[in-house]
């Protein structure tokens, strides 16, 4: 067998540096939109900073939140974006003028926030040791039903197309829900 060949697959790090980005605090977070274009940096310090991925400067910067940001999200059209930070709160931003447009407060911090891919306004978001919640903005919330087996979902997402909602617990059982109606 040819041995530099398969070394080359083996390679764990790129063969090409194509740079950083040098953020003013340190990441912690960080999510493209969807054409990957801009690219949202939750930061320790509180701030949501958004990169123009093109030509690599900063295009707004957000103070967001005064703990750190653990999780952002896109909304679909790239007009909104949804942090979450370790003070419990989940809040909307409008990301041209930077303006709170909904703030939201759980009982524990956010592991993960994710709008739903396919724009229909509503938000899952992962509170830890809580089932998760979809928010739908302007209406209300409904929480995920739990397992049967009394073991808290700890993780969700939405599929690829928004239909159906994926959650997976402690014990490794994995629970797939419709977006719908939860069935």
């Amino acid at each position: 067998m040819n041995l530099e060949l398969l070394e080359s697959f083996g390679q764990n790090y790129p063969e090409e540096f194509d740079g950083t980005l040098d953020c003013i605090s340190r990441a912690v977070t960080c999510t493209f939109n969807r054409k990957g274009t801009l690219l949202a940096v939750g930061c320790n310090d509180g701030r949501v900073v958004i990169w123009d991925f093109l030509t690599r400067g900063i295009a707004k910067i957000i103070s967001a939140h005064v703990h750190p940001v653990c999780s952002v999200s896109w909304s679909r059209d790239g007009r909104r974006l949804v942090s979450a930070c370790t003070d419990n709160t989940v809040t909307v931003w409008h990301v041209l003028s930077g303006e709170c447009q909904h703030r939201y407060r759980f009982p524990s911090p956010i592991l993960k926030v994710q709008f739903c891919p396919r724009g229909r306004g509503s938000i899952l978001v992962c509170p830890l040791k809580h089932a998760p919640v979809v928010v739908t903005l302007d209406e209300g919330h409904r929480v995920l039903p739990v397992d049967d087996d009394g073991d808290l979902n700890i993780i969700a997402t939405f599929d690829r197309r928004g239909r159906y909602i994926y959650t997976g617990n402690a014990r490794g059982r994995v629970l797939v829900l419709q977006a719908s109606d939860f069935k």
